[in-house]
């Protein structure tokens, strides 16, 4: 088993070009054995890097601040948060690889995601999705309200990637989340921010912007385990509608077992199931992604029906392959 220290060492080289506060902060607490032995008095589901670090953050830790030091005199209130608290992130960008997996249905569809956080990946038809190759736009798909549009997404394609043309028609919609995060509560939207990493200004103004969506049409988020409560929230869909499962980088937090037991109903109860996960959580997706999309084991890969369909970058913005001989939906 990986150690605590070597989870936050690796964390540090692999946050290096992305947070230069996060990388610190991690190679940092690494190096302090004092901070390790805290640390490891969490849960092991707890002790993961994100989660710790935006706990500190949440907390009152400055990015400027000392990590170490700020783990050693606030420690009980870190511990509190980190052992209460979940990595939500709800970053709308992937809902346009949702548009992407989409594309091909025009009936009404029924929406339900799984691992939902606080609704956002829900609005997919109220923000607008701009997909570019290059510095050429290849599609552009409108909102369902494109008077006033709060959010606008960019999603860049890789060459041979088809360009969606199509909003979704979304009828109904619902999440399905273990520890709902409450619309209107000044603690979790605090949360989500803190969830944003501190150089991400961009990623803060796009939260801040579908948290604004969010208000204005509010998602409803039922609380439920992923797979106890599947087939009651599945239940609740509309008969006579195109029923969709989305479960958008959230099935590794599950045991394996887990995993392909939700795998099993979400094909029985949905007549389309998206996800979107690294390479090796899903055993079926990674066998056939081998062949139809070869590639690294930290790849993202957008599946459809437990078949890969795209690579994808871990947060939506990039769509960089899609599958050859996959159309529509």
């Amino acid at each position: 088993m990986t150690s605590t220290t070597e989870r936050y060492r690796r964390f540090a080289r692999e946050a290096a070009g992305r947070s230069a506060v996060y990388a610190r902060w991690a190679h940092d607490l690494a190096d302090d054995p004092d901070a390790m032995a805290l640390i490891d008095t969490l849960p092991v589901a707890c002790r993961q890097p994100v989660l710790v670090l935006t706990a500190a953050r949440f907390t009152g830790l400055s990015p400027a601040g000392d990590a170490r030091a700020w783990l050693e005199g606030e420690w009980d209130a870190v511990e509190a948060v980190a052992r209460t608290r979940a990595t939500q992130t709800n970053d709308p960008r992937r809902s346009s690889a949702l548009v992407a997996a989409l594309d091909g249905i025009r009936a009404p569809i029924a929406l339900l995601e799984v691992g939902a956080s606080i609704g956002l990946g829900l609005l997919v038809d109220r923000y607008r999705h701009r997909f570019w190759r290059g510095s050429e736009p290849a599609s552009t798909v409108e909102p369902v309200d494109d008077e006033l549009v709060e959010l606008e997404l960019d999603c860049q394609l890789g060459d041979a990637v088809p360009a969606p043309t199509h909003r979704p028609d979304i009828v109904w919609r619902a999440g399905l989340e273990r520890r709902p995060l409450a619309l209107g509560s000044p603690d979790d939207e605090r949360w989500l921010r803190t969830l944003i990493w501190p150089e991400e200004r961009d990623r803060a103004r796009q939260l801040d912007a579908a948290l604004r969506v969010a208000h204005a049409h509010p998602p409803r988020v039922m609380a439920g385990d992923a797979v106890d409560g599947l087939r009651a929230a599945v239940a609740e869909m509309p008969d006579d509608v195109v029923r969709v499962i989305w479960s958008p980088a959230v099935l590794v937090y599950l045991a394996p077992d887990a995993r392909a037991r939700f795998g099993e109903l979400a094909r029985e109860l949905a007549d389309v199931w998206v996800s979107l996960d690294g390479r090796r959580v899903l055993l079926e997706v990674a066998e056939h992604a081998a062949h139809s999309l070869p590639g690294e084991d930290g790849d993202f890969v957008l599946s459809r029906d437990g078949r890969p369909l795209a690579i994808v970058a871990p947060h939506g913005d990039r769509i960089e392959r899609w599958a050859d001989g996959v159309v529509g939906a």
